[in-house]
């Protein structure tokens, strides 16, 4: 679940991603492609496609990688949860500039980094 205004900036993976958009929407930028995901839409990011998005709505969406590891930048930005419930709607988020930080490693890249740019899977 995404609160309203939340999402990545930019990003590349050297990995295949996808969404399943169960409730809310995000308008997404997958390569040079502007859209609107809502509910019961599904979207594939191939490995290499810059991509990033900002939520509109309170939004829950099924995420996944494919192979599997780069949920371990997920496991970075979270905050553990204390019960097995959504997270109340005042939990802090990462700011912009740390959660780029936390793009940058082996999985992900921030779009704007020169390295990414010329990476041999885009």
């Amino acid at each position: 679940m995404e609160r309203a205004g939340v999402g990545p900036p930019l990003h590349v993976h050297n990995v295949d991603e996808w969404f399943f958009v169960f409730s809310g929407s995000m308008d997404m930028q997958v390569g040079p492609r502007e859209l609107t995901a809502t509910a019961g839409d599904s979207i594939w990011i191939p490995r290499g496609t810059d991509h990033g998005f900002t939520t509109t709505e309170e939004t829950h969406v099924l995420n996944g990688y494919a192979p599997g590891g780069v949920e371990q930048i997920i496991a970075g930005i979270a905050t553990p949860a204390e019960r097995r419930e959504l997270p109340p709607k005042d939990l802090e988020l990462p700011n912009p500039e740390a959660f780029g930080r936390l793009l940058d490693n082996y999985w992900s890249s921030l779009s704007s980094n020169t390295w990414a740019q010329t990476a041999p899977q885009r």
